[in-house]
């Protein structure tokens, strides 16, 4: 009895303790639920921030101020309270809380992966692995859609959810700008990940042949985009590209290995033509050099019959000069009778050049007597 005695007495003593120390955090969240339903701002959670040009950064704009939070921004226009309104409307709930740079969301999609082929018009899974986020809560987006702010566990991560989004692509290397509008699957995540931080979303039916987008949305509990403490950060979404075929993979590989072979067929082709064409030019070359072989072997020729007479025209000169030794050698008698025929060769000459004279004077004169008739 001593014993429980003692421990009455010790519990006792600490209560105060203990009820000193519990009572402000009752009164905190007592004063939280108050604030909820004060109608007043409290001062100490007014920023006091300034415009972000003081001093002035080039190519910097100057922010809004004010100096009770914007509380009245959405005065005048048509607030969102909760609904979707596609006119366009003034959301006046703040952000709320914001997680620190080690618990931001990240997303990746295990399957399909990137640049993946699936059976067109097939029901498949789509397995998303996402970390650093409390996936499960989701509220009705019809009623509190962007109605509270954001909030986080008792890790620092934010409570929310994941959508997923596919979109139709005119090819996987389009250029072309999409519509948000147009989309051919959206699901909104609304249960947990499992113990390797996937979810699994199935689409019932498959999509049929074509090209696709398809990326997350990372949400708070009601469904406003995931707000992280910097604005410098890797995206906290995944998108993949990925095709849809009859047959799946399988008859993609196979269509694009016969279109593979048919461009192989064609480049063959050209080949052979190039080289029937390579093939006529070196004939052309061939004939041309042909022809220009026979061209030189007849300059050669020519120049082998020029030579030719020059050498028997030097033969002759020789020849000559050899006589006109021996003339020259012989005795004086030799040398006499030689002039003599000489003598009688030019008498000869003389006579013979005075008849053709004669005989052309002739011709002249009948040539003048046709010319006159």
């Amino acid at each position: 009895m001593k014993f429980a005695t003692s421990a009455v007495s010790a519990l006792l003593v600490a209560l105060p303790s203990i009820s000193a120390r519990a009572l402000p955090r009752a009164a905190a969240a007592a004063a939280a639920g108050a604030d909820q339903s004060s109608l007043t701002l409290d001062s100490s959670v007014i920023q006091t921030t300034d415009d972000g040009q003081n001093p002035p950064v080039t190519g910097q704009s100057a922010a809004a101020t004010s100096t009770n939070n914007f509380i009245n921004f959405c005065s005048g226009q048509t607030i969102t309270n909760g609904l979707q309104i596609t006119t366009g409307s003034c959301n006046p709930i703040p952000i709320g809380n914001i997680p620190a740079v080690t618990a931001m969301p990240s997303s990746k999609f295990q399957s399909p992966a990137n640049l993946d082929t699936i059976a067109a018009d097939t029901t498949f899974n789509v397995t998303l692995q996402t970390v650093g986020i409390q996936l499960g809560t989701f509220t009705n987006a019809a009623k509190t859609y962007f109605a509270n702010p954001q909030t986080l566990n008792a890790q620092g991560q934010i409570i929310g959810h994941t959508h997923v989004v596919i979109e139709s692509m005119p090819s996987l290397t389009t250029t072309a700008i999409t519509n948000p509008q147009d989309f051919v699957f959206f699901k909104g995540v609304d249960g947990g990940a499992d113990a390797q931080n996937n979810v699994v979303v199935p689409v019932a039916g498959g999509l049929p042949a074509g090209a696709y987008r398809m990326c997350t949305i990372v949400s708070s509990a009601t469904h406003q985009p995931a707000i992280v403490p910097v604005a410098q950060h890797g995206t906290l979404d995944d998108c993949v590209y990925f095709t849809s075929a009859a047959g799946g993979a399988a008859a993609a590989g196979a269509g694009a290995a016969a279109a593979g072979a048919g461009a192989a067929a064609a480049a063959g082709t050209a080949a052979a033509a190039g080289t029937a064409a390579a093939a006529g030019t070196a004939a052309a070359a061939g004939t041309a050099a042909a022809a220009g072989t026979a061209a030189a072997a007849g300059t050669a020729a020519a120049a082998g019959k020029a030579a030719a007479a020059g050498t028997a025209a030097a033969a002759g000169t020789a020849a000559a000069a050899g006589k006109a030794a021996a003339a020259s050698a012989a005795p004086a008698t030799a040398a006499a009778a030689t002039a003599a025929k000489a003598g009688s060769a030019a008498t000869q000459g003389a006579a013979a050049a005075k008849a053709a004279a004669a005989k052309a004077a002739t011709a002249a004169k009948g040539g003048k007597k046709a010319r006159q008739l």
